[in-house]
C-alpha cells in the first residue's frame, strides 16, 4: 500500500519535473544559438563595413590625386594612383568576399564594372596622353563622373546597406531576446504552479480530511514569493511521505528559477553588447567625418613643393575640423559625466542673440534663414548658463541638420502660466519619424545616418536638473518643433 501510494505521488512530479527541464533546456539551447548566429552576423557586417571604409578611402586618396593634378598638372600625382591601386584592389577584394546578400553583390559588381572601367582608361591615358587640354578634360571626368557615380556612389551604399543590417540584427536580436525571457518566466510560473495542481489533486484522491499544514520549502519560496507566494498543504496522515515529495518539488523550483536568472543575466548583457555596438559605429562615424579633409588637407600641404604649408582657408577649414572632433568628444564626455549645475541669474536673450550670431555663417551657408522672435522685455532665467547655451545650441544645430538645403527655422522666446520660461525651436524640415515619440530622447536614438543619438539625451538630462521638461512633436505645417520649460526667475 505504502509503495502503490508513494508511486502514484512521484509519477506525476517526475513527469512535471521532466518537462520544465526539458524545456529549459530547449530554451537555452535557443538562446545560444539566436546569440551565436547575432555574434557571428555582426562580425561579418563589421568586417564588411572595415573592408568597404578602406576601400572608399582608398578610391578617394586616388581622386584626390587627380584633382591635384588638376590643379598643378604635376605628372607625379598622376604616377601615384598606380600604387595607390594595389590598396584599392586589396580591399575591393575583401569586400567582394565578405558580401554575401544579393543586394550586396550587386552593388560589389556594380563598383566591380566601374572600376575596371576606370583603371582601364587611366591606364590608356598613361600609355597614350593626349594634348595637355584633352588631358585634362579625360582626367576630370575619370575624377568626377567614373570615380565619384560609378564606384564610389554605389559604394556608399554597400556601406548603407551594412549599417541597415547591422540596426536589423540588433532589433532582431533584441525581439529574440524578450521572447526568451518571457518564454523563461512563463516556465518560471507554469512550473510551480502545475506542481501546486497535481500536489492538490494527489491529495484530493488520496483523502478528504486534509488540513491546512505548511510545507518546508523556505529556500524555494524565498524565490519564488513574488510569483506563487506561500505554498501550503494539509493532512492528517503520510505528512513523511508528502514532504519527501515536497522537498524534491522545492529542489526542482529552485533549479529553475536559478537558470531562469542566469538566462536574464545574459539578455542583459546581450543588451549591453547591442549598445556598444551602436556607440561604437556612432563613434566612427562622428570622428571619421572630420578626419578625412583634415587628411586631405594635410596631404595637399605637403605637395606643395618647395614651400609647403597651408593657407588661411587650409587652417579655417582645419580648426572648423577640430572643433567638430572636440565637439564629437565633449559629447561623450557630457554623457559619460555630467558637469555640476553652477546656477546664476542671466538674461536669455542675450545668450539666444549670441548662439544665433555664430550660427548665420552656416545659415547663410546652407541658405536657412533664422528668425528670431524674442520679447521686448526682459526674460530672465536662474540656471547655469554653459548648460543653457549647450541646450539651446544642441537644438539649432539639429534644426539646421533638418534642412540642409535651405528652409526656415524660428526661435521663439516667451512666459506661459507665469511660472515657465519657455523656448522653441522649429525648423521645416522633414518632422519626426511616426511613432518616434519620448524615444526621440533617450540614448543612441538618432533620425540621423551619421548621429549619435546623444545630444537630445544631454539636453533632456540638462533641462530635468534644472527642474525643467523638454518635448518633441511634428508641426501641422511640416517641420519639428522642439520646446524647452526652464522654472522663470521671480
Amino acid at each position: 500500500m505504502k509503495m502503490l501510494f508513494l508511486a502514484r505521488m512521484t509519477w506525476p512530479i517526475l513527469l512535471l519535473s521532466t518537462l520544465t527541464l526539458a524545456g529549459g533546456v530547449v530554451a537555452a539551447w535557443q538562446f545560444y544559438r539566436s546569440q551565436k548566429d547575432s555574434s557571428l552576423a555582426l562580425a561579418r557586417n563589421t568586417e564588411s563595413m572595415r573592408a568597404a571604409e578602406e576601400l572608399v578611402i582608398a578610391l578617394r586618396d586616388v581622386r584626390h590625386e587627380l584633382h591635384l593634378f588638376l590643379i598643378t598638372e604635376r605628372r607625379g600625382h598622376l604616377d601615384e594612383v598606380p600604387h595607390l591601386r594595389r590598396k584599392a584592389d586589396r580591399w575591393l577584394e575583401e569586400t567582394e568576399r565578405t558580401a554575401v546578400t544579393a543586394g550586396e553583390q550587386e552593388l560589389t559588381r556594380l563598383v566591380r564594372a566601374g572600376y575596371e572601367r576606370f583603371f582601364t582608361e587611366f591606364q590608356s591615358l598613361l600609355e597614350d596622353p593626349p594634348d595637355q587640354k584633352h588631358l585634362l578634360a579625360r582626367i576630370s571626368k575619370l575624377a568626377d563622373v567614373i570615380l565619384t557615380r560609378d564606384i564610389l556612389d554605389p559604394a556608399q551604399d554597400y556601406l548603407d546597406i551594412n549599417e541597415e543590417e547591422i540596426r536589423e540584427s540588433n532589433r532582431a536580436n533584441e525581439l529574440v531576446t524578450d521572447r526568451i525571457v518571457l518564454g523563461f518566466v512563463m516556465l518560471g510560473i507554469c512550473g510551480p504552479v502545475s506542481g501546486l495542481l497535481a500536489g492538490y489533486g494527489i491529495s484530493q484522491a488520496v483523502s478528504r480530511s486534509i488540513v491546512r499544514l505548511s510545507v518546508p520549502i523556505r529556500d524555494a519560496a524565498g524565490k519564488l514569493n513574488e510569483i506563487v507566494g506561500p505554498i501550503t498543504l494539509s493532512a492528517r496522515w503520510g505528512l513523511d511521505e508528502l514532504e519527501g515529495v515536497l522537498h524534491t518539488i522545492a529542489e526542482r523550483i529552485g533549479a529553475v528559477i536559478e537558470r531562469l536568472q542566469q538566462s536574464e543575466r545574459e539578455a542583459r548583457r546581450a543588451e549591453h553588447l547591442a549598445a556598444v555596438g551602436q556607440m561604437a559605429a556612432g563613434i566612427a562615424h562622428e570622428l571619421r567625418n572630420p578626419l578625412m579633409p583634415i587628411k586631405i588637407l594635410v596631404q595637399s600641404a605637403a605637395d606643395r613643393r618647395p614651400s609647403p604649408g597651408l593657407d588661411g582657408r587650409d587652417l579655417e577649414v582645419l580648426e572648423q575640423e577640430i572643433s567638430r572632433l572636440e565637439r564629437s568628444i565633449q559629447m561623450f564626455l557630457d554623457f559619460a559625466r555630467p558637469p555640476r549645475i553652477e546656477k546664476r541669474t542671466f538674461e536669455a536673450q542675450d545668450v539666444l542673440t549670441q548662439i544665433v550670431q555664430l550660427l548665420e555663417a552656416r545659415a547663410d551657408r546652407q541658405g536657412v534663414r533664422i528668425e528670431c522672435r524674442l520679447p521686448d522685455e526682459p526674460m530672465r532665467v536662474h540656471a547655469d548658463v554653459g548648460q543653457f547655451r549647450q541646450v539651446v545650441l544642441n537644438l539649432l544645430l539639429n534644426a539646421l541638420d533638418a534642412v540642409p538645403r535651405g528652409g526656415t527655422i524660428r526661435l521663439e522666446l516667451g512666459k506661459e502660466n507665469g511660472k515657465w520660461l519657455t523656448l522653441s525651436v522649429a525648423d521645416t524640415g522633414v518632422g519626426l519619424p511616426p511613432g518616434l515619440g519620448a524615444q526621440i530622447f533617450e540614448p543612441f536614438v538618432s533620425t540621423k545616418e551619421t548621429g549619435l543619438g546623444l545630444g537630445l539625451s544631454i539636453c533632456k538630462r540638462i533641462v530635468e536638473a534644472h527642474e525643467g521638461e523638454i518635448e518633441a512633436a511634428n508641426r501641422p505645417e511640416g517641420g519639428a518643433v522642439f520646446t524647452v520649460r526652464f522654472p522663470v526667475q521671480k
